[in-house]
């Protein structure tokens, strides 16, 4: 059972204790005093109800701005905490049963910590741009040479997982700051990786038949699927605490080889194929954002204010709509050109 230890920092000569927080939403929770009028409450608890707790505090303390609350990750402790065990439904139907189930259905880190690990790899950095140069030069090698090895070195190194589930995250929760941010590193670094391919491209004799290009010059439905999979798993990486890494692989998978493909057959004249290795891309971009927008909305994320809550629905809705329709569009082009 993954745990979170948060530090509430009070304002001074702020009356509250330790019944801050609903008892059966922690683990334990103790006090540190301080000489300076403000204490420190300690509550250790399970990942999954630390976005109820912050909600707590912050329906508490919301109206001031002399508090802080830190959220930290618990890699042990001792003695170890065992699950609790479920008790029988008579004995837990209670008039707030609902409420209390749906508490528990949240099987995710909270949304604040979730944010944070996000905005952190929503990056338009040099370093970003330099590691997209790289694996798009790793990856024009492996396509040319049909080197499925360097294919895949390429998409170890890519950092395309982290802007794409920002776009998705800031769809959901209306977010225009992280919006921004996500598309400005999607644009940077999809225009640059075009540039570099179609550049080797030109300089650089490219043989379509080799099967690390070939197979990249046909859309199948199956390549729908694949995106979508590759969406819901990037998304859930970072709702569950998962290592991102292995799974940004994953999303390079999908969307690396085929836009350096693109780029690399437009250098060499071949338009014909490159129309279908574009079109492989923009399929797999949509189906990355559409997966990951449903899979946050179905994980309960959203936002605090009830303001930002309709404004974050409004554009998740749009969103939903626009994506899907470029996925049916592009679902019928694949059925009159590649079926």
């Amino acid at each position: 059972m993954a745990l979170r230890l948060i530090q509430i920092i009070t304002p001074e000569d702020c009356e509250l204790d330790e019944d801050i927080i609903d008892e059966d939403d922690v683990i334990e929770q103790w006090i540190d005093d301080s000489l300076s009028g403000r204490t420190t409450i300690h509550i250790l608890a399970d990942v999954e109800l630390t976005e109820k707790i912050l909600e707590d505090i912050d329906d508490k303390l919301g109206h001031r701005d002399d508090y802080r609350v830190i959220l930290l990750p618990v890699s042990a402790t001792i003695p170890r905490q065992e699950p609790k065990e479920e008790e029988d439904e008579d004995e837990d139907e209670k008039p707030n049963s609902k409420q209390e189930t749906e508490d528990k259905r949240v099987k995710r880190i909270s949304r604040d910590e979730l944010y944070e690990e996000i905005k952190a790899v929503v990056d338009s950095s040099w370093v970003y741009l330099v590691l997209i140069a790289l694996s798009c030069v790793v990856a024009a090698n492996g396509l040319i040479r049909d080197s499925g090895a360097m294919v895949i070195g390429a998409m170890v190194i890519a950092p395309i997982l982290g802007p794409n589930v920002g776009l998705s995250l800031a769809t959901t929760l209306g977010d225009k700051v992280l919006m921004v941010q996500s598309l400005k590193s999607i644009i940077y670094g999809f225009s640059l990786g075009m540039i570099l391919s179609i550049m080797m491209g030109f300089m650089i004799q490219v043989d379509p038949e080799v099967y690390e290009i070939s197979s990249r010059t046909i859309v199948s439905f199956a390549d729908i699927a694949l995106g979508l999979a590759a969406g819901v798993a990037g998304c859930l990486s970072f709702t569950r605490g998962i290592s991102a890494a292995v799974i940004g692989v994953m999303v390079a998978v999908a969307l690396l080889p085929p836009m350096v493909a693109t780029g690399l057959l437009i250098g060499s004249g071949m338009f014909d194929l490159a129309f279908g290795a574009g079109i492989l891309t923009i399929t797999y971009i949509i189906c990355v954002n559409l997966a990951g927008v449903v899979t946050f909305l179905l994980q309960g994320i959203q936002p605090k204010s009830f303001r930002e809550r309709r404004e974050g629905e409004e554009l998740s809705r749009y969103a939903i709509i626009i994506w899907a329709s470029l996925l049916i569009g592009l679902a019928v082009i694949i059925y009159t050109q590649f079926m």
